[in-house]
């Protein structure tokens, strides 16, 4: 389990929900020695205390099971070896071949992300990520392909259906204003969410879908009053774009500056699942980076199984599993798709959406086939990993797993459901009782301007108001896990998520041109502030929880003997820092395997 493998799961859970109380601990004031009042391991006379680096004057907030603080971490070929108070540290110190002072710096295990996708702005021709106005996200396409007459096609991603006016807003942007910018070569622009595809006609020319294609389950090819093509493709429809080309060739080098990037802002594991329709896992570049020895976190990815190729996708994640297998780079999961999103209100509901009268969403799945999918996929040694946002959805999820769980005997696959925008109170107990792993996404713990109101509120009415819940299933005894789903988050900074689950309230202003928050209670934009989780719980999220879902727990996610020296090193102590000045800390150092793979006094040079 998180931070204690010696623990049973049932153990786990109960000590989980202990966590949440623990919140109002002052644990700064608590002796830096070992809780237990030992030493640790290698501190009796005549052990071996040989040392690569020894770090000292700092407050080690290890995570472990005991949630100790330390003041000194000792560190050899990869490995912590000590970690405690600095009289107990004192042998290692003499025997360190390099001496570290902190200088009171803040140290922490190194962040885990557990739902990420594996893209970056390289690997498309433009970014629209960041633009406030749908004539900012067009003249940026505009100026593109003005700019590339050459290129064959062009492709983007970033769109936002809720900056355009009018039946877009409901439907997405039309064809037609890629056909006015590009009437003879093919343009495709993902959804900033990754669940929508913008085509223009040559677009869909070239990929031969026309108003008679079939759409595949859960997805749409959205059409106009008239039955012609609209210029979205959405959810799973998007595969059908799936032979669109973008470039490939410099994916290795691309990964490595995502990867360089991830490094700054703290990381040092990821779980990186493929999206809907596109975004494949880049499997076979994630592993030539691992052949030579230069990925610099770990990275555990998923296969995607769908409803329409069951067969074909088990197939495809066998192979995928025995071809990437190793240390550093392993497929342990399958990711599948229990409904749509809100955005285009194909969400899966309980009950109906409240602007159409009637409609509760889009199943990506039957229920009997996602049972029978799950509990292959758990044969087969493989976590589940399922995508669902909508209550209905969830539902589902959580009866596959169940089959699971009741179908293989000792079934001990961790597996888990992300997203988690409504959950039915029926539904929230049962993540402890079946062991799933709530990965949520803090940063959307907010009434998000320009969307809250106009979409969410509109699609959901009141219920709008209690969405993603936190401490609920903290309270049950829950393993809950932090994700940016990157790039659907534009900045996936693990302290910009710990701020928002503690405050559940605006993080960044500028975002949106509006200025910041200047108390957390403040009613503007705050999102159920009943489900606020205290900060220690929010670390775990992104560090010894994380660990623990992913299979990861003997190797990091907290900062202890025998572990991989895997931590960051932080300018600020964020445990007693005022939760609006949370998002504010910087990441000095990062550190993986003991090497340091992020400095930021190099990287200002």
């Amino acid at each position: 389990m998180p931070a204690l493998a010696c623990l049973s799961r049932r153990a786990f859970m109960a000590r989980s929900a202990a966590f949440v109380a623990m919140a109002g601990l002052d644990l700064l004031g608590c002796s830096t020695s070992l809780s237990d009042g030992s030493a640790g391991p290698g501190t009796e006379e005549g052990a071996d205390h040989a040392t690569d680096t020894y770090y000292e004057n700092g407050t080690v907030y290890t995570v472990d099971a005991n949630d100790r603080m330390a003041e000194a971490l000792a560190v050899r070929d990869g490995k912590i070896i000590y970690v405690g108070d600095a009289d107990n540290g004192r042998p290692y110190k003499n025997a360190a071949e390099n001496v570290v002072d902190l200088q009171g710096k803040f140290v922490l295990p190194g962040m885990i992300d557990g739902h990420i996708h594996s893209v970056s702005p390289d690997f498309f021709d433009f970014m629209l990520v960041g633009k406030t106005s749908s004539d900012d996200m067009l003249k940026t396409i505009k100026d593109y392909v003005d700019s590339h007459p050459d290129k064959e096609t062009y492709s983007g991603f970033g769109y936002a259906a809720a900056l355009f006016p009018d039946e877009e807003l409901e439907r997405g942007p039309k064809k037609e204003r890629l056909d006015a910018i590009s009437p003879d070569k093919p343009i495709l622009v993902y959804s900033f969410d990754g669940h929508g595809a913008w085509l223009n006609s040559k677009a869909f020319e070239f990929l031969g879908i026309t108003k008679d294609t079939e759409p595949t389950p859960g997805g749409k090819i959205v059409k106009d009053d008239n039955g012609e093509l609209w210029g979205i493709l959405a959810d799973s429809a998007m595969s059908l774009a799936a032979d669109y080309p973008f470039g490939q060739e410099n994916l290795p080098q691309a990964l490595s500056g995502y990867l360089a990037h991830l490094n700054s802002l703290g990381y040092t594991a990821i779980f990186s699942p493929p999206g809907n329709g596109f975004l494949p896992l880049p499997a076979d570049a994630y592993q030539k980076l691992a052949d030579r020895d230069e990925l610099t976190m770990r990275v555990r990815g998923a296969g995607i199984v769908t409803s329409w190729q069951t067969d074909d996708d088990l197939q495809k994640l066998d192979k995928l599993k025995a071809e990437h297998d190793g240390d550093l780079f392993k497929i342990t999961a399958a990711k599948f798709f229990t409904d749509g999103v809100m955005d285009n209100e194909s969400a899966l509901l309980l009950e109906p959406y409240s602007d159409v009268p009637g409609y509760h969403g889009e199943a990506g799945w039957q229920q009997d086939a996602l049972d029978k999918a799950v509990e292959s996929v758990n044969r087969r040694g493989l976590l589940a990993h399922l995508h669902a946002i909508g209550d209905g959805g969830v539902r589902m999820a959580l009866n596959a797993i169940e089959h699971a769980e009741r179908s293989i005997p000792d079934d001990r696959e961790r597996n888990a459901i992300t997203h988690l925008q409504l959950v039915s109170d029926d539904d929230v107990p049962r993540f402890a009782e079946l062991n799933v792993t709530a990965v949520a996404d803090p940063y959307w713990f907010v009434k998000t301007p320009q969307y809250w109101e106009p979409k969410e509120k509109t699609a959901l009415g009141e219920r709008a108001e209690k969405m993603y819940p936190m401490k609920a299933f903290a309270d049950e005894g829950a393993v809950l896990v932090s994700a940016s789903d990157y790039p659907v988050t534009a900045n996936p900074n693990p302290f910009e998520g710990i701020q928002a689950g503690v405050t559940r309230n605006l993080v960044n202003g500028g975002e949106f041109g509006i200025a910041d928050i200047s108390d957390a209670d403040d009613p503007t934009y705050l999102l159920w502030p009943d489900q606020r989780v205290d900060v220690r719980r929010m670390i775990r999220s992104f560090t010894a929880d994380a660990a623990w879902a992913l299979e990861m727990e003997d190797e990091t996610g907290s900062l202890e003997e025998g572990k991989s020296a895997d931590f960051i090193v932080v300018d600020k102590n964020i445990l007693d820092a005022n939760p609006l000045d949370i998002k504010n800390a910087k990441v000095l150092q990062t550190y993986f395997r003991g090497e340091r793979v992020y400095d930021a006094a190099n990287a200002e040079q």
